[in-house]
This record gives C-alpha cells, structure tokens and sequence, in this order.
C-alpha cells in the first residue's frame, strides 16, 4: 500500500436494491438476502456520487437507500470467466422516513454524517474503510482526512 493513504484499493462501496420489483424492503429483508446470495443490483458508490437522496431514490426505484462498503477482489480464470467476491464489513441502511427529511442532501454527505458520528464508537478495522471513503469521496487528500480524524478523536 502507498504511504501518506487512507484509500485502500481493496474497499468498495456500493448501493443495494432488491431485485423483486418492489419498491420497499426492510433491514432485515437485505440482511437474508445478503447472507442467502439473494437477488440484489450493486450499483458502485461512484455511479451515485454527488446525487440527491431522492435522486438516489428514483433511480433504484425504491424508498430506503442501502450502502455497504467492504473488501472486494476477483479471480481471473481466463477464458473462463472471472469470478468476484465483495465481503461486507458496513452496512448502512437508511430508511423511507429518514430519506424524506433529507431528501434534498446528497447520499456521500448523508453517509459522512453517519460515519463521523459513529466514527469513535467503532473497531479500528472499520475505521480503516471510514477512513478510505473519507479521503476517496470528501477530503480527496491524505492530510484533510487526518485532520478530520484529528477533529472527531478529539470530541471524544
């Protein structure tokens, strides 16, 4: 890994949505299907980027938003195909009432908020990946991500 980081190449994110034709699902409705290999879309978090909560919303055609970030790889078998694996460490689940009071916010400040008011709270290993969307979707830079850390460790 380069120094001077917090973005590991190896942490995704992504949005959820259920691939039923229903517009509303539950927590528990993903957590089965992430744990059965359900049917579910995953939209990389860059293709949302910077979108309105019910822009999100309209888009996936759903009223909840469901983002998870993780660790990802894949196997390249060659002429066989390549085979990927996306081991969840978060997930973020934020419900139809909750999105209708912030509707005109963009998703990656949503999720910043989230994430900084868990940020203390947590295990070092999940702080790692806030840490990388810190610095890959808000700072953009090693050393504002570090004062950002700096800035929540202290209200501590």
């Amino acid at each position: 890994m380069k120094e001077n980081t917090f973005d590991v190449p190896a942490y995704k994110f992504f949005a959820w949505k259920i691939d039923d034709g229903q517009v509303s699902h539950t927590l528990d409705d993903y957590k089965f299907l992430f744990d059965n290999d359900g049917s579910m879309i995953s939209i990389p978090f860059e293709n949302i980027d910077g979108l309105k909560v019910v822009e999100v919303q309209t888009l996936l055609s759903t009223s909840e938003i469901v983002i998870s970030g993780g660790s990802y790889y894949s196997l390249n078998y060659g002429k066989n195909g390549t085979f990927g694996k996306f081991d969840i460490v978060n997930l973020f689940y934020f419900d139809s009432d909750y999105l209708n009071e912030h509707r005109e916010e963009t998703i990656d400040k949503l999720l910043e908020k989230l994430m900084e008011r868990e940020y203390v709270s947590i295990d070092e290993s999940i702080k790692r990946m806030h840490r990388c969307f810190f610095e890959r979707y808000q700072d953009g830079s090693y050393e504002k991500t570090k004062e950002r850390i700096k800035k929540l460790e202290m209200r501590k």
